[in-house]
Order: C-alpha cells, then sequence, then structure tokens
C-alpha cells in the first residue's frame, strides 16, 4: 500500500512536469506568433507608405541616383528661397549640418547645435523623386503638441502698497526655488503625412536616463507605439506607420524656439 503510493505521487509529478512543459511551449509558440504577424504587419505597413510617396512623386522629371547629392542641396536653397517669400518665421532643419534655426525672409533669427537625431528607416530609402516631392517645397504644420504651455501668459494684480509687495516677491522666491526641472518635446504634424518631435535636452546622457527612469518623450512615444501596435495584432490589421524625426537641443534652446514659432508655420528640412 505504502508503495502504491509513492509510485502514485511521482506519476504525479511527472504529469505535472509534462503539464507545466506543454504550458511553457504553448506560450512560446503564442509569442512567436505574434512576434511574425507583428513583423509581417509592421513591413506591410512601411512598404504601403512607401508606395504612396512613390505615387505622390509620378510624373516628376526622373533625377540620376549620381546626382543626389546635388539635387539635395536645389532642394534645400529652393526650399528655403520658398519659405524666405512669406512674412512670416519658418523654421529650417538641416540634418547633414546639425543645425536648427528660425528665419524671416531668408534671416537667422536663432540657431541651434542638434545634439542628436534619428530618422525612420523610410527617408534613408527614398529615392531622388520621392526625397523632392518631399522636401523640394516648404511643409505646413498642420497639427501642434507641446508638454510645456506656448504662450504662458498670466495676468498678475499690481499690490496695494509695499508689504503686499515684499510678501509678493517673497512667494514669488519661494516658488521659483520649489520648481522641478521640465521635460521640454513637442510634435509637429507635418501635411506630408510624417512627424517632426523636438525635445530639450542638456545631454545625451540625461535622455537616456529619463528614458530608463520612464521620462521624457521618447519613451512616452515608444510605450504609445507598442500599445497601438499591440491593438492592431489583435485585430489582424496593419499597424499604422507614420515615419519620424527626433531631434534633441538644448532645453533652453527649445523652450524659445517653440514659444517664437508660429503654429501655421513653414517648415525646411535637409536629410
Amino acid at each position: 500500500m505504502k508503495e502504491n503510493s509513492v509510485e502514485d505521487f511521482d506519476s504525479l509529478f511527472v504529469e505535472k512536469r509534462k503539464s507545466v512543459k506543454f504550458i511553457v511551449l504553448i506560450i512560446v509558440l503564442s509569442v512567436l506568433a505574434l512576434t511574425s504577424v507583428y513583423t509581417y504587419l509592421s513591413v506591410s505597413s512601411v512598404r504601403d507608405r512607401m508606395k504612396v510617396a512613390q505615387d505622390q512623386a509620378q510624373g516628376s522629371p526622373q533625377i540620376n541616383s549620381s546626382l543626389l547629392t546635388q539635387m539635395k542641396e536645389k532642394a534645400w536653397l529652393e526650399s528655403r528661397l520658398k519659405m524666405a517669400a512669406g512674412d512670416s518665421i519658418g523654421l529650417s532643419i538641416d540634418l547633414e549640418q546639425r543645425r536648427i534655426q528660425l528665419e524671416l525672409k531668408g534671416v537667422v533669427v536663432m540657431s541651434s547645435k542638434i545634439r542628436d537625431c534619428s530618422i525612420s528607416g523610410l527617408f534613408r530609402k527614398m529615392d531622388g523623386n520621392v526625397y523632392f516631392t518631399m522636401f523640394g517645397t516648404p511643409l505646413t504644420i498642420q497639427q501642434f503638441k507641446s508638454s510645456i504651455a506656448k504662450n504662458p501668459f498670466k495676468v498678475v494684480q499690481a499690490p496695494k502698497d509695499t508689504i503686499a509687495a515684499q510678501a509678493a516677491a517673497d512667494a514669488a522666491a519661494a516658488k521659483k526655488d520649489s520648481v522641478k526641472n521640465e521635460n521640454v518635446f513637442w510634435t509637429m504634424k507635418l501635411d506630408r503625412n510624417f512627424d517632426l518631435n523636438i525635445q530639450g535636452i542638456d545631454s545625451v546622457a540625461e535622455a537616456q536616463k529619463k528614458y530608463k527612469f520612464g521620462k521624457g518623450f521618447e519613451f512616452e512615444r515608444n510605450l504609445k507605439n507598442i500599445a497601438n501596435s499591440f491593438q492592431h495584432i489583435l485585430r489582424f490589421t496593419k499597424p499604422s506607420y507614420t515615419p519620424e524625426i527626433l531631434i534633441s537641443i538644448p532645453e533652453n534652446e527649445a523652450k524659445a524656439i517653440l514659444r517664437a514659432l508660429p503654429r501655421n508655420a513653414l517648415v525646411t528640412i535637409r536629410i
């Protein structure tokens, strides 16, 4: 009787191990299946976006691939010239020289050195015709979203006497000392169906630290993209794909450009 109990226990233990292995196998296969579906749908989405860009470039003169560098220079100059014809401040971004500038009628009003930048793979795979169609004329901002107020106006009531004035000054000083560092970033949706993201950082290491601790623009953007992708995977539909350009510049300069740039400003870009 005792031996039978031991045998029953051993067989139960073996069966349990088999069940655990089976469950683990099912989980691994499910993850692989979801990954395969995600990869297929994501690649298809990128290809569809590239096809749209190629269709928009149809009819323009063919550009020799050996002249791509000269063509980019031509597109850059022509685009800035058209932007200079307007009466409003525009934004020019030169990723080749790593420089971002506010311009008014061709005159540089403010310039900032780009500390770091990244672009979607779509921009790297463009041929000359697609590139010229995308960047040969100024782009227009369609939507604007920022982490801080663009125009932080305040209504201040004048103090009644010197005592009230001193109390207000002391309160302002205390508030200034307690102000926390802001995460400065803003997103512009441009009229050629891609996003331009600008974030303020004082160093690349600082940006990486913010990402690690779940702060900053890149973490929030990636988390949102992952959630969006999983929703599409569960429905077996292609995830939405929007090419992006991400630029990192010093924080104070990011604030200054954000607040000086009109919401419907023209933008010129060279990649």
